[in-house]
């Protein structure tokens, strides 16, 4: 199983939290030796395998998280794994851990909490992370609206958008006009991308607005690189991922999710004042960090 993780396990600990976290780790190590290992590996080198158990280990590698399944440990800087072995590659230093209730895995429901509130993309890919993506909005309309000036803007379902590949438009005739890209300008922070209507296809690119109406459906396709870069996780995001983890293991001390526990002379109060939502103090400030990156 792969998904995408913004933080890993050292990060976290490293953090203020004030959480117990050591009864949720055994096997805490790293990725070892001078090279990447390849997807398949079967023997995979480690820092460190004491405390090694047979079952789930979690590698928290960014956008190419993964849980791989321990069969033993050869040595004391390999462990065995179950076939097929890890599905992709991963390089030294790599967060390794395991043990049941793991810290590893709150982080990855973090990931995926963060991912689903930012709601970025298509429920298929809701990934932060850089990536090469195509898509298809109808035009005109709220993804692809048409300036009166001949410019076409188009809000990419990921951001913040690093280039643009290639702009195309499906006209009513059935015709496909490929947009010279040379001059596409990317705006609002990275979340727009506007190009003048010159069609590539000719000696010299056109401008050819009579050929766009805004009586009729036409589609604009779309292939982009859009998200952060795997290794330059935003600090926002990452503090985001911090406090929700922290609220994921905080029920360990209130399971009931109530708003005050009090315990002998110790008193806990879980939520803001006069927060009508029921949200707790630490999914407030997730949410709030999340901000700049939540699809509207």
């Amino acid at each position: 199983m792969t998904s995408s993780a913004y933080l890993d396990v050292p990060t976290y600990l490293r953090a203020p939290t004030g959480q117990e976290a050591a009864s949720l780790l055994g096997l805490n190590t790293t990725i070892g030796g001078g090279s990447s290992v390849p997807a398949g590996t079967l023997s995979l080198p480690v820092v460190a395998s004491a405390g090694w158990a047979a079952g789930p280990l979690w590698l928290l590698d960014g956008p190419s998280s993964e849980v791989v399944q321990v069969a033993g440990a050869a040595d004391a800087t390999h462990l065995t794994l179950a076939a097929p072995g890890t599905t992709l590659a991963h390089a030294p230093g790599v967060s390794a851990s395991q043990v049941g209730g793991s810290l590893a895995e709150a982080i990855l429901r973090a990931s995926a909490w963060i991912e689903n509130y930012s709601q970025q993309g298509t429920p298929s890919d809701r990934s932060l992370f850089a990536a090469s993506r195509m898509e298809r909005w109808g035009m005109p309309g709220r993804r692809a609206p048409l300036d009166v000036d001949g410019i076409l803007a188009v809000r990419p379902g990921h951001f913040p958008v690093q280039s643009v590949a290639s702009l195309a438009l499906l006209l009513p005739s059935g015709a496909i006009q490929s947009i010279d890209v040379s001059l596409a300008q990317i705006t609002s922070e990275g979340r727009l991308v506007e190009a003048p209507l010159l069609f590539v296809g000719g000696a010299q690119p056109t401008l050819m607005p009579t050929a766009i109406s805004r009586a009729g459906r036409q589609w604009v396709t779309l292939t982009y690189t859009g998200g952060f870069a795997a290794g330059a996780v935003p600090y926002d995001v990452q503090q985001a991922c911090v406090w929700m983890v922290s609220e994921l293991l905080s029920a360990r001390r209130n399971p009931s999710g109530a708003a005050t526990v009090r315990q002998g002379t110790t008193e806990l109060v879980a939520r803001p004042w006069r927060d009508t939502t029921g949200d707790s103090i630490l999914l407030v400030q997730a949410k709030a960090a999340l901000a700049a990156w939540r699809a509207w």
